[in-house]
């Protein structure tokens, strides 16, 4: 009798969490159809204003701007496409933003957005995983400092000096985890007895650290600051493995997806970013 009881209790759980869900994906698309119904209401020049307007209202009480933006993407999230990350790409562009990585775990075929497709490649045969958006630089603007020093590196929206008119755009695959730093590491390994690693193990560690990470990014193939904020779209606060090496003191933010996503909600963002604090040691 215990037994029949605790069964049917749980799968009276099940369905509670199940309408849960249900009725949370629901009031989440319904947004979302509201906001896109509004934003398709408005003209493009009368939208393309709003959004100058908020994100020049944000970028004006902000105490710090991220240099390197990483956007990941869940696998399961089918709401990204290439359209919002231009979008996303245009908002970063006018804060102030110079870096942004793109890092979607989707399978290819399956919401799987290429950057090639979108942008400009960094060198001239066309290949990497370096780009540069938009394809034309847009005419620089001058723009109050309100920025300060965080560890050695400019931490905010600079003069019109330090505020290129182009952002530089990386696409990150799921080989540039965990898988490259196995590589490096079986490397180094393989050549454990060779001159060059058995200097490195006689000196300071900061000496390897330094050499794994010029390693790795040779296998990159790029180079990129660690990146100061990154946006997450899925139902749960997951980094699905993006660099590793590279997130130590990247402040993550979770949009859910399905959930719209707009100027508003990129303000949002950075907003809460500018207000954390971030310790650097001693």
């Amino acid at each position: 009798m215990i037994e029949v009881l605790c069964l049917l209790l749980s799968r009276l759980l099940l369905l509670l969490i199940g309408g849960y869900e249900l009725l949370w994906l629901l009031r989440e698309r319904l947004n979302a159809f509201v906001n896109w119904s509004y934003d398709l209401w408005r003209t493009a020049a009368a939208r393309e204003l709003h959004e100058r307007r908020v994100l020049t209202e944000c970028r004006s009480q902000l105490t710090k701007t991220p240099q390197h933006l990483v956007l990941v993407i869940s696998p399961s999230d089918h709401y990204v496409d290439s359209v919002l990350l231009r979008r996303i790409f245009g908002f970063a562009l006018e804060v102030g933003v110079q870096h942004v990585s793109v890092y979607d775990r989707r399978p290819k075929g399956d919401g799987y957005v290429e950057l090639a497709e979108l942008c400009q490649p960094s060198n001239d045969e066309g290949t990497g995983s370096h780009f540069k958006w938009p394809a034309k630089p847009k005419k620089p603007e001058s723009a109050p400092i309100n920025g300060q020093k965080t560890n050695g590196y400019v931490n905010g929206a600079g003069d019109n000096s330090s505020c290129s008119n182009q952002l530089q755009l990386y696409q990150i695959s799921a080989a540039d985890g965990h898988a490259l730093i196995a590589d490096v590491c079986r490397e180094l390994y393989e050549e454990r007895n060779s001159e060059v690693v058995q200097n490195l193990l006689s000196q300071k560690r900061e000496a390897l650290t330094e050499q794994i990470n010029s390693m790795l990014t040779k296998r990159l193939g790029y180079v990129a600051p660690e990146p100061d904020l990154g946006i997450i779209f899925a139902r749960q606060t997951c980094t699905y493995g993006v660099l590793p090496w590279h997130v130590r003191f990247t402040e993550f933010h979770t949009h859910p997806s399905g959930r719209y996503f707009n100027v508003e909600s990129f303000a949002n963002i950075l907003s809460k970013y500018s207000r954390c604090e971030q310790r650097w040691g001693t």
